[in-house]
C-alpha cells in the first residue's frame, strides 16, 4: 500500500464515527473492516477499543457503560462487552 494511501486509511480509523442510522453491530463491523483494510495501523489493542468507543453515538456509549465504563476495562473485557452487546443490537 503506498504511504499516502496508508496515511488516508489510518486517518479514517482515527476519525471513525458511528453513522446515525447504524446500530452497534453495524458500527463494530465497519470499524473492524477499516482495521482490516490497513493492517499497518500500528495501534495497540487498547487504542483500537478507545477509538471505537469514542466514535460511537452517546446513547450507545451509555448502553455499553451499563456493564462498567468501557475505557476503564481491560482490553479483553471491553471487547467481550462490545461483542456481546453488538450481537443483540
Amino acid at each position: 500500500c503506498p504511504p499516502a494511501r496508508t496515511a488516508k486509511k489510518i486517518e479514517e480509523i482515527n476519525n471513525f464515527q458511528q453513522e446515525p442510522n447504524e446500530n452497534l453491530y453495524q458500527a463494530w463491523e465497519q470499524f473492524k473492516e477499516l482495521l482490516m483494510k490497513c493492517p499497518q495501523h500500528y495501534l495497540t489493542k487498547m487504542q483500537k477499543v478507545v477509538l471505537f468507543y469514542n466514535g460511537l453515538n452517546v446513547p450507545i456509549r451509555q448502553i455499553l457503560d451499563l456493564r462498567g465504563a468501557i475505557p476503564s476495562k481491560t482490553v479483553a473485557d471491553a471487547k467481550v462487552t462490545i461483542q456481546e452487546m453488538a450481537k443483540y443490537s
